[in-house]
């Protein structure tokens, strides 16, 4: 578990996180509206060697995608607007999850649960008050 106080330090936790995943990967990010999940990704992206700047809340394209270092791409979706499994079919799911150079975060994950497979890491972000956020990561 980790509590960061601000913007600044969900940031920091998500670049030091990212030093210790690899590719293919699958990250759910699972918290409240406001809790930090575009935040997290931003860190994330600066951490395996993208610029956080291009990282943007994908709710409306339901999924952005970011070169990282060596020929990698982060793969960041939003489920919120998703109806269901069914419509991870028009972004092309099945060859998200077979691909070896990506690492895919997804936002609001329980839309999409049946569709996720079993190999993941979870990150539960509890907001705790305006500033303060509490990670845990299974």
């Amino acid at each position: 578990m980790t509590v960061t106080k601000s913007e600044q330090e969900t940031h920091a936790f998500a670049l030091e996180f990212a030093k210790h995943i690899s590719t293919p990967r699958l990250i759910l990010l699972s918290g409240e509206l406001g809790a930090g999940k575009t935040c997290f990704v931003r860190g994330l992206c600066e951490g395996l060697g993208g610029d956080p700047r291009q990282v943007s809340s994908p709710t409306f394209a339901i999924m952005q995608e970011y070169d990282i270092a060596k020929s990698q791409r982060l793969i960041h979706i939003d489920a919120y607007r998703l109806s269901g499994e069914e419509e991870l079919e028009s972004i092309g799911w099945d060859e998200l999850l077979q691909n070896k150079e990506a690492i895919i975060a997804i936002e609001w994950p329980s839309r999409i649960a049946n569709a996720i497979p079993e190999n993941r890491t979870t990150v539960h972000i509890a907001h705790i008050d305006f500033h303060t956020r509490k990670f845990s990561i299974e």
